[in-house]
């Protein structure tokens, strides 16, 4: 039993080495995820290579492993073509270590592993939550360990043998997945964590310049722009003159505007904070936009209700012009905009998807940082810097889930008017897989 127990240990070290050491590596260098979901997936290739060469051994002679966890984990974190690698691996190394019967049991226990991951990766990733992933791998791992037992029963006559298996190796696989799941899970955590403060570093610093500069540089554009007014009006003007001079109003409102975006960025407490309606605040921005999206061909689909929020009229419309405007600007050859409204517990939802080119999720991490943006030289990186400050201020959260190719849905989350004091730690718990 000692030897037993250290079998079980060595094979566990194995999954843990895979799951807990690389991607903390990983995490400081500066390489795509696309990378990043491959040489995790190898490093658990070579965690199910160590795992089969020392196997664990029964007193019975029975022996088995681990591999079947760091499937899992491995094809459901990282898609079906990762699962697919792994199963690979297993099959042409159970093939070259030998043994009929063992070679048909992981050929079927692997490929029902690739067909789940194939199925279930988009949901597993979009649609649970943290504790409801880590809860599916173990019942998993447990499917897939009787179903072992139950091919390990065709050749295995003695019930004793049967019985000693069923205490060994069942416990052993569910407890496995659950401790790779909660390692991976947590890794997670503690990475999006750490975004989070560096993004709130920079967002501190620019705060601080904006309000230090913003002021100085309004008052002077503001004269600049009166007497320019007061040229064009002048009979003395010929027409060529009028319209440089207008296109120079043009440019300085232009620059007023981007002041006002890093004012409204520099100044996080809301000066007029009243009750909202979230239906009515959106139909306004809508038929602000309205416009613009006839123009790009864009269907605006609507499903509103009337929740009340608290918050500052003026801003609260700002941030949702701003994401409306992106996705908008997001399906240059047409599309579809959807705005839904719900409520989930103590927190108001809205809803923005498009049906644009969407963005990878380097570009979604890097939203709202200071300059960065995804339209070129078109952009100045503003419009989410002032989304995340006025939702921040509001006391909600909002989480980006994005496909290239397939479109964004942007998820911004509210306190309901009535409980806005509340903490929004367990809407967190339960969102935090859209943002990854």
């Amino acid at each position: 039993m000692p030897s037993l127990i250290k079998e079980i240990l060595l094979n566990l070290f194995f999954i843990i080495l895979a799951l807990l050491i690389v991607p903390i590596w990983l995490e400081e260098r500066r390489i795509s995820d696309h990378v990043k979901t491959m040489l995790k997936t190898i490093a658990i290739g070579i965690c199910i290579i160590f795992c089969m060469t020392f196997p664990i051994h029964t007193t019975n002679g029975f022996v088995f492993d681990l591999r079947q966890v760091a499937i899992w984990i491995g094809g459901l974190y990282g898609g079906a073509f990762s699962a697919l690698f792994l199963s690979i691996i297993t099959v042409v190394y159970r093939i070259i270590i030998g043994g009929t019967e063992g070679i048909i049991v992981t050929m079927i226990i692997t490929t029902v592993q690739v067909v789940t991951c194939f199925f279930l990766y988009r949901k597993f990733t979009t649609s649970l939550s943290s504790k409801q992933r880590i809860t599916f791998i173990t019942l998993l791992s447990i499917g897939t360990a009787i179903l072992t037992m139950i091919l390990s029963h065709i050749h295995i006559d003695d019930e004793y043998q049967l019985s000693h298996i069923i205490s060994t190796y069942f416990p052993a696989q569910p407890l496995a997945a659950f401790l790779g799941a909660y390692i991976t899970e947590t890794i997670q955590k503690h990475s999006e964590l750490r975004r989070r403060i560096v993004r709130a570093e920079k967002m501190e610093v620019v705060g601080h310049l904006a309000a230090s500069i913003s002021h100085e540089v309004r008052n002077p554009l503001t004269v600049s722009r009166g007497f320019m007014q007061l040229l064009l009006q002048s009979e003395r003007m010929n027409y060529k003159d009028k319209q440089y001079i207008q296109i120079a109003i043009e440019e300085i409102d232009r620059a007023e505007a981007i002041i006002t975006d890093y004012l409204t960025f520099a100044k996080p407490a809301p000066e007029h904070v009243e009750k909202l309606n979230v239906k009515t605040e959106i139909e306004r921005v809508i038929d602000i936009l309205r416009p613009f999206a006839n123009m790009s061909s864009i269907e605006i689909q609507t499903s509103l209700v009337p929740f009340a929020v608290k918050g500052e009229r003026q801003k609260f419309q700002q941030c949702l012009l701003n994401v409306m405007k992106n996705a908008i600007e997001a399906m240059p050859n047409g599309g579809t905009l959807r705005i839904n409204v719900s409520i989930d517990k103590d927190y108001v939802l809205i809803h923005i998807g498009d049906t644009g080119v969407g963005m990878t999720k380097e570009q979604i991490e890097r939203l709202g940082e200071p300059y960065f943006t995804t339209k070129g030289a078109k952009g100045t990186g503003l419009g989410m810097m002032v989304v995340y400050r006025i939702v921040e201020t509001m006391k909600g959260d909002l989480f980006i889930h994005s496909e290239v190719g397939e479109g964004t849905d942007v998820y911004m989350y509210f306190p309901s008017y009535y409980k806005s004091d509340i903490e929004t730690s367990s809407k967190r718990s339960r969102f935090e897989q859209v943002s990854y």
